[in-house]
């Protein structure tokens, strides 16, 4: 069997058969364990896609495997692929790994790349999607100023918000570096206000959403921007106090308090 380098199956995007054993074992008492050496072919297949193939920083790799029984009692050649020429005894440990094997599992069973299995993790509450947040994006300039505050509204309100997580140990960083971020956590605040002609019937509302990277449990392959955290206040919401200003702070608040509560233990 003739195998090909790694270079030349990535720019040939052909399969590369690897052989691998399987240790299957069981003990029963203080008797020896009975050891069965089966072995099995890979068979992987890269694709590539976009520009600059196969190692550009913009080319993407699909991999795809299949896996068969090898049935063969040549076994003085298969160990000769393994590197062990003189053969290996049952009690003997198997060779390492290469360090290019592929990690393989099937797409409903994540839990063999894992370690677990993401549909059985029980649903975690509402706060710790704030664990390790130690960063994130905010941009509160444009905020449109309602009656009676002045054009400087929005940035104000972003320096009073910036103070407030420094203080809590959380870092603001601009939006060109917020894909460096692990999970790329974005505040985002929305601030809105009826005519402001209308005194009498006057309102106005706030609602925030820290929105983070998530994959969805029954398909780790599926990565969104979704969000994991809201909160929401107004003129009209329970136990407000204050103006247009104090509704929007009252969000950093509760963001900071809740931070704090996940991250303290």
């Amino acid at each position: 069997m003739q195998l090909s380098s790694l270079s030349q199956w990535r720019t040939r995007l052909c399969g590369l058969a690897v052989v691998y054993l399987l240790w299957v074992s069981s003990a029963l008492g203080q008797t020896p364990p009975l050891v069965e050496d089966r072995f099995w072919i890979l068979w992987e297949r890269v694709k590539f896609f976009g520009a600059h193939c196969p190692a550009g920083a913009q080319c993407t790799e699909m991999r795809s495997y299949s896996s068969r029984a090898l049935d063969t009692n040549n076994t003085g050649f298969i160990h000769r692929l393994f590197g062990v020429p003189d053969g290996v005894r049952k009690a003997d440990p198997l060779p390492n790994d290469d360090p290019d094997a592929p990690g393989v599992c099937r797409g409903g069973q994540p839990e063999l790349a894992l370690g677990f299995d993401p549909l059985a993790l029980p649903r975690s509450v509402k706060g710790e999607v704030l664990r390790g947040v130690e960063a994130l994006h905010l941009d509160l300039t444009p905020l449109k100023p309602p009656p009676g505050f002045g054009g400087d509204f929005g940035r104000d309100l972003h320096r009073q918000f910036v103070e407030r997580l420094m203080l809590a140990g959380i870092r603001v960083v601009p939006k060109d570096k917020a894909a460096m971020l692990a999970g790329q956590p974005t505040l985002n605040l929305y601030f809105s206000f009826s005519d402001p002609e209308d005194l009498c019937d006057y309102e106005y509302s706030v609602f925030a959403s820290l929105s983070q990277e998530v994959l969805l449990a029954r398909d780790l392959r599926i990565k969104v921007a979704a969000g994991v955290w809201s909160y929401s206040t107004g003129s009209t919401a329970k136990g407000h106090s204050g103006n247009e200003v104090d509704a929007i702070l009252r969000v950093v608040d509760q963001f900071v308090q809740d931070h704090r509560e996940v991250n303290s233990h």
